[in-house]
């Protein structure tokens, strides 16, 4: 009798996604990931970052070389600056248009995530199951909605892999070499060799335990292969090689060996439990299944070396120096299929409606303990209060027993909703300077006045006002690839250069801190005037020329501040 229950329980939670309802699904995941995005802040520093260099390469017309406030930024391939700034192009300078493209790749990634778990399973509930998976896991969740590499990377990964496994597993033919050497391609194009690590190097590694794997490709589909990655990958290297002495070495050693050994200069040193406690934070409750099946993992092809897919890159990554949570987020599609099997059993069906109600209630009680969230209580509790009434009558009508898959996904999927719905309001008392930028374009909606940012890094506001705004006292930037000329009324590290600058503009607009203005006024002698204040700390001040203290003061370390 269980296994009937539990076998029907799968069926309907698979009947609502299956054939036309499929897209249907799709498309209501893609409303739900760009719903709040034009009110959701571009936060620093991520969503900032690609999102400025995106905005400088559509105004300047410059796709090649990417910009970075002003100053030539290498750290990434440029893949993703040009997908952001298609977006900026279509829909406008603002979060809408930066995050449509995350949003198209995170559903791409779905699609071909159920071709590859049919490709390896060749059962289409297990496909299906598969999507419903990875649509809910968190991390994922997060990062279809985060202006990066990510996602485009998660998408070519799985991308690839799918054409890899249809030649191991399914038809040899020319298109899967062709098909895999474009997304190798694209994968590098996006973020460097860190493509293979997920798909080349645990096809090698599988190579010594299974025959299938090693007799999947012959030398004309590794020529093929390599034709292909080279055509894709290699032309943009070249160019910006060719222009820019001493950019081979940077991307061999700085941005390569570096990033897996030096932690301390990317600021990203994270104990070794970090990453088991991402998996274990993002993934649940599909990872009771996913370690469930390692004894029976029968039911994909290839077994139990399908697993090496994901412990490969893993223990890369523990050795690694440099750990950021995203970073692993391309094994989660192979993580998905490998979750699917066996997992028609639902785990604490009862109770697991009652944990979504339970997180639902601790979201309306958050403006309770958040002073500035506060005044947008009711939009929040109303929120929340939608989402607790949904997940009750989903337990009365005993879903979470019936359609258990299906609900534990929505509830996921609904919850990140209703907490970026609520960041929407936090923005600005965070990491976000979307209000401010819109104060600044409404007291300057001519653009006529300068700007300065003092003693802060956000290249956000640049976005906002849709100008690069010279920084002051900013993080280091890595100017190598530029003549001083070429930067220094963007990019100020020292009193003089900000005195040199402000003496050729007699009135001006002043970003900063709120603990840094009478520091500024002291250094400057400039009368300012408020205009915003943001976030109990983000001020823009109106300024105008006043009388300059003596060389001693600029000189003094008092007025000299890097955060």
């Amino acid at each position: 009798m269980s296994e009937t229950y539990t076998s029907s329980n799968l069926k309907n939670s698979l009947s609502l996604i299956e054939d036309t309802r499929f897209y249907i699904f799709l498309a209501l995941y893609f409303i739900a990931l760009l719903l709040p995005a034009y009110w959701l802040d571009i936060m620093e520093t991520t969503d900032a970052r690609y999102a400025e260099i995106a905005r400088e390469m559509l105004r300047n017309g410059d796709y090649i070389t990417p910009f970075y406030n002003g100053i030539k930024h290498f750290h990434k391939p440029p893949l993703t600056y040009w997908m952001t700034a298609f977006g900026l192009d279509i829909f406008g300078v603002n979060g809408f248009g930066a995050r449509f493209f995350p949003a198209v790749f995170s559903v791409m990634t779905l699609i071909y995530t159920r071709k590859t778990g049919f490709a390896l399973t060749g059962d289409r509930d297990k496909a299906q199951l598969s999507v419903l998976i990875l649509a809910s896991s968190l991390l994922f969740l997060i990062v279809s909605r985060v202006i990066s590499t990510d996602i485009y990377l998660t998408f070519f990964t799985v991308a690839a892999l799918y054409y890899m496994f249809e030649q191991i597993y399914g038809s040899k033919t020319i298109k899967n070499a062709l098909m895999t050497g474009i997304f190798f391609g694209l994968g590098f194009l996006t973020k460097g060799p860190i493509i293979f690590l997920f798909t080349l190097l645990p096809f090698l590694v599988v190579c010594f335990f299974d025959r299938d794997h090693r007799r999947a490709f012959g030398w004309l589909d590794w020529l093929l292969m390599l034709v292909m990655f080279v055509v894709v990958a290699l032309p943009w290297y070249i160019a910006v090689v060719m222009a820019n002495d001493g950019l081979l070495r940077y991307f061999l050693y700085d941005q390569t060996v570096e990033r897996v050994a030096d932690a301390e200069r990317f600021s990203r040193s994270q104990p070794l439990y970090f990453f088991p406690l991402v998996i274990l934070g993002t993934f649940l409750p599909w990872l009771y299944y996913f370690f469930a099946n390692i004894r029976n993992s029968n039911f994909v092809k290839g077994g139990w070396h399908i697993y090496l897919y994901v412990l490969v890159p893993f223990i890369v990554f523990e050795c690694s120096a440099s750990k950021l949570a995203t970073y692993i987020l391309p094994f989660y599609p192979v993580m998905a299929v490998l979750a699917s099997g066996r997992a028609e059993r639902p785990l604490i069906p009862k109770a697991i409606g009652y944990v979504f109600v339970f997180l639902g209630v601790l979201t309306a009680l958050v403006p309770v303990f958040v002073d500035h969230l506060r005044e947008f209580w009711m939009y929040i509790a109303g929120g929340a209060a939608a989402y607790v009434f949904l997940i009750t009558t989903l337990i009365e009508k005993k879903w979470f027993l019936r359609r258990y898959h299906f609900s534990v996904a929505a509830s996921l999927i609904l919850l990140t909703l209703l907490i970026y719905g609520g960041m929407t309001f936090a923005g600005p008392y965070i990491k976000g300077y979307r209000l401010s930028g819109e104060d600044i374009n409404k007291f300057d909606p001519q653009g006529k006045y300068d700007i300065v940012i003092y003693s802060a890094f956000t290249p956000s506001l640049s976005f906002y006002v849709d100008r690069v705004v010279p920084i002051v006292f900013g993080k280091r930037r890595e100017v190598q690839f530029q003549q001083y000329d070429d930067y220094k009324n963007v990019w100020m590290n020292t009193n003089d250069e900000l005195i040199d600058y402000l003496n050729r503009r007699d009135e001006y607009i002043l970003f900063t801190y709120r603990k840094n203005v009478d520091r500024y006024i002291a250094l400057t002698g400039d009368k300012c005037t408020l205009f915003s204040d943001r976030g109990e700390k983000k001020v823009a001040y109106f300024c105008k020329k006043g009388t300059r203290p003596g060389h001693e003061v600029r000189s003094a370390d008092l007025y000299r501040y890097i955060p």
